[in-house]
């Protein structure tokens, strides 16, 4: 199972982001990151110079199934 975590961006590409600097972390089943998204759910590379902080766990979901990836993000309004 793959985990969603809501972040704050300190640093999104090397600059200080805007009022709203919120995005999303995925996790794989070890834990680790996989993949960021903005505020938008819209996939950022992950080696842009980014610095946050995580604000909570959003869920988890099967990687084989993503529309519950899509579910979590809808349900913190992205979309």
């Amino acid at each position: 199972m793959n985990k969603v975590d809501k972040i704050r961006f300190t640093l999104l590409y090397g600059e200080a982001p805007e009022a709203n600097g919120y995005g999303y972390m995925e996790l794989n089943q070890d834990g680790h990151m996989i993949a960021l998204y903005n505020r938008f759910g819209e996939e950022i590379d992950i080696y842009g110079g980014h610095e946050f902080v995580r604000v909570r766990t959003l869920g988890k979901f099967d990687d084989e199934d993503r529309d519950n990836f899509y579910s979590l993000l809808e349900g913190d309004g992205v979309g």
